[in-house]
């Protein structure tokens, strides 16, 4: 059962979701406060069936071409158990909020319900995804496994396609070879990191049940860490319903800005929205000033960033040159530095 409840803010201002959180801030349970623009985004994560409550800005509605009753209608279709706080100037949402939080759980798993033994010990599903290609997803996803190995064990897997793989990025030594027909073939031990280890696309044979594998044999892991590349091939669609938390990485300029919100605007489908959180990571790889600045990036795609990788490209070229992670090779950089903050950001999403 969970022990938190869960509130999902659709809406274009940013200050509308600190808002949500600093009026549940004290609340027992504990409230973890969501946030997205898209109202189609939102509509699929609601189906996911775990929010407790939707606070609606229906300014976003309305400017999505919708109208807001209809919206609604589709909303309670999909789940019906989801209680919405419409934002209005003559109505203090914020008391109907903290209420609704007072009340306690309003999910609770049905009676009878226990998970298995392989739910009870599943790991933590971290994925990235590139707004386009060359932002940085295979690094970002490397690192983050690198420094929540050094915590708890961690599996790498590279879904997404390339000439640029994770082989050319670490150096691997002990394979562990799985049984013939299997959709993953070896699952490699990394040098320099005992806590990790890593599937790579090489031996990844059949897309439809890949995910799946993979979660059952890193059962015994904290986290399995997946690289989706930036394309939504059919293995990556059907790792994307299974995921905890999705990483969108981007670089701060327009173009890239423009793929993530098509991207989100795909995987906001019923059947390919993951079943957690939707956060971006943003990678500066302006040498002297960023054209655009987080808080207004935010605001655009509608989804928080949890953090900003700021220049390193002689950095970057030195780790790959060595075959390791940024975060091993040099942790006490500042780029090392944000990219573990980002790590664990993202582990505490729920």
């Amino acid at each position: 059962m969970r022990d938190h409840l869960r509130v999902l803010v659709v809406g274009g201002d940013p200050g509308l979701v600190e808002e949500a959180r600093r009026c549940v801030a004290e609340n027992r349970p504990p409230v973890d406060v969501q946030w997205l623009r898209d109202p189609a985004v939102a509509a699929a994560r609601v189906g996911g069936g775990d929010i407790d409550a939707l606070v609606v800005d229906p300014s976003v509605i309305g400017g999505c071409g919708d109208n807001l009753r209809d919206w609604l209608d589709r909303l309670r279709q999909t789940c019906k158990r989801t209680e919405v706080i419409v934002v209005s100037g003559s109505g203090d949402w914020t008391a109907d909020l903290r209420r609704l939080a007072a009340r306690g759980l309003l999910h609770p798993e049905p009676r009878g319900t226990h998970p298995s033994a392989s739910q009870a010990h599943r790991p933590k599903l971290i994925g990235f995804l590139g707004a386009k290609g060359g932002v940085g997803t295979t690094t970002v996803a490397l690192n983050t496994a690198c420094a929540l190995a050094e915590k708890r064990s961690a599996v790498l897997a590279e879904l997404g396609s390339g000439i640029d793989t994770l082989a050319l990025r670490v150096r691997t030594t002990a394979k562990s070879v799985w049984p013939t027909g299997a959709a993953l073939s070896a699952l490699w031990s990394v040098k320099g990191s005992p806590g990790l280890r890593i599937a790579l696309a090489q031996d990844i044979s059949t897309p439809e049940t890949a995910a799946g594998e993979l979660e059952d044999m890193g059962a015994e892991a904290g986290y399995l860490v997946l690289d989706l590349g930036s394309s939504l091939t059919q293995l990556v669609n059907c790792a994307l319903p299974r995921l905890d938390v999705l990483g969108v990485v981007l670089d701060m300029e327009m173009l890239s800005l423009e793929c993530a919100r098509r991207m989100l605007s795909t995987i906001g489908q019923k059947s390919l929205c993951p079943r957690g959180s939707i956060a971006a990571v943003a990678v500066n790889r302006a040498s002297l000033a960023c054209p655009i600045g987080v808080d207004e990036l935010q605001r655009t795609i509608g989804i928080p960033i949890l953090g900003s990788i700021p220049p390193a490209g002689d950095l970057c070229s030195a780790a790959q040159k060595a075959r390791r992670a940024i975060v091993a090779f040099d942790p006490e950089s500042l780029a090392a530095q944000s990219l573990v903050q980002i790590a664990f950001s993202l582990a505490e999403l729920t």
